[in-house]
């Protein structure tokens, strides 16, 4: 039974990844250790233990993982897990309609441990965002389907759990967003709401993140809080993060609650995703921006952002600035004073960037940002 699980999520995982895997982009290798490194195994297999996986993600929102992990110690026992999934829909640069589908499996147990089982899930999320200025809204409605298989004292079954969500989403500094969410969770066994508040940042190599939330259902099992924080730093390819969180019991794998903590050190290999074209294969104004009578018009080619991009800079305190599609570029103008000024591009996934082959100075943050003089 686990080995057919395991062998569909590879499957889905080869169908939807495996166009993108030609170009070998996004494939990442992880080692971890802490007492929870893979949801939803950590709600079933609550022991400290140490993984490696690997994982894919590509800017067109695919993504695929495999890990296997083993306890440190003692009787628990050792489990693999996968998962694959993908996005899809239309982007129309400030607003994108689509739906999130993913799939995962996993299995657990051990020679001289009585606890052994498995599960797998099902996730279709239709979504629907806009953007305007430094501001994002998310709404997203759909259902998640689970199934436990295994021991009687861990086996739940199977069940399904419709979930609706609203996210508002703020970009207060460069590389720096505030959110708060709204979710709902509804099953045979009643409504689950739930209110939260997160932050995340990325300067350069370092990189961040927080939140906090607790589930309102009034008859639900303390503790009600979830919160969690993390950190990690990048060094060219090779990432090293650490995190702790405070788990409740949650409504889809009604997990234990715990208390978490991981390590993770990652290297990333194959090409970088969605890296564009060397600067000399593309027309100067798709990089370089024109500047004619105190205008300032920043150009990037479609071809090599599919999705659209937006403008940051330090004349708008780095609040994004969305870009339109006109001709095979992104385009959009700003009037400047005479002097330099600095500016860089985000993508919608958050990633801040500057295009090659065009003046850069150092940022102080590990980081660069691209200059424009208007005479």
């Amino acid at each position: 039974m686990i080995l057919r699980f395991i062998r569909f999520i590879l499957i889905t995982a080869a169908l939807l990844t495996f166009p993108a895997a030609l170009a070998a982009q996004g494939w990442t290798v992880e080692a971890a250790a802490g007492r929870a490194v893979s949801d939803p195994v950590s709600a079933r297999v609550p022991s400290n233990v140490a993984s490696l996986g690997v994982e894919y993600g590509d800017g067109a929102a695919r993504w695929m993982y495999l890990t296997a992990g083993t306890p440190f110690g003692g009787n628990a026992p050792s489990w693999l897990a996968g998962g694959a999934g993908a996005w899809l829909g239309i982007d129309r640069g400030e607003w994108t309609l689509g739906a999130s589908l993913g799939a995962q499996g996993y299995g657990y147990g051990a020679a001289d441990s009585v606890q052994s089982g498995g599960g797998a899930s099902v996730e279709v999320l239709p979504t629907f965002t806009l953007s305007r200025g430094r501001l994002r809204t998310e709404l997203a409605a759909g259902v998640v389907g689970v199934t436990d298989f295994g021991d009687d004292s861990v086996s739940l079954g199977s069940r399904a759990v419709g979930e609706s969500s609203a996210r508002l989403i703020g970009t207060v500094a460069p590389g720096v967003e505030l959110s708060g969410e709204a979710r709902y969770l509804y099953s045979r066994d009643g409504g689950f709401p739930y209110a939260g508040a997160a932050v995340q940042g990325e300067r350069g190599r370092y990189a961040g993140w927080a939140y906090a939330g607790q589930w309102l259902k009034a008859d639900w099992p303390s503790p009600k809080t979830a919160y969690g924080a993390g950190a990690s730093v990048r060094f060219r390819r090779t990432r090293l993060e650490a995190a702790v969180r405070q788990e409740p019991v949650d409504p889809v794998y009604l997990g234990t609650p715990r208390r978490s903590w991981t390590v993770a050190l990652s290297q990333g290999f194959g090409r970088v995703p969605a890296a564009p074209r060397r600067a000399e294969e593309l027309p100067p104004p798709s990089f370089a921006p024109a500047v004619e009578n105190g205008v300032a018009t920043f150009r990037l080619p479609r071809s090599a952002y599919p999705r659209a991009p937006a403008l940051v800079g330090d004349f708008n305190q780095w609040r994004p600035l969305a870009m339109t599609a006109a001709e095979g570029v992104w385009t959009v103008s700003v009037r400047l004073p005479t002097g330099a000024h600095h500016y860089a591009y985000r993508l919608a996934d958050g990633t801040v960037f500057t295009p090659p082959g065009v003046p850069t100075v150092d940022d102080g943050f590990g980081g660069v940002s691209a200059v424009v003089v208007v005479p």
